[in-house]
């Protein structure tokens, strides 16, 4: 299995950071979607979907911190 470098890694770091702050966006549109909805369960179902954006919003803020310790090491 070959080995990463440390700039491969913080690569890997900030594309996967991008792709959760993609899904974050499409989420925090269903949620909205979902807010504005007539029916008390979809209401019900936003809230668990914030509260999924919001652990998204901090695995995000994680995998950029680690890509920035990466960029002032190399």
């Amino acid at each position: 299995m070959p080995t990463l470098s440390l700039f491969d890694m913080q690569l890997d770091l900030e594309e996967s950071a991008a792709h959760l702050e993609s899904l974050s966006r499409v989420f925090t549109g269903h949620a909205l979607y979902l807010k504005a909805s007539q029916s008390s369960t979809h209401r019900e179902d936003s809230s668990l979907v914030e509260g999924r954006v919001g652990g998204l919003a901090l695995s995000i803020k994680d995998l950029k911190s680690a890509a920035l310790k990466i960029a002032k090491i190399i």
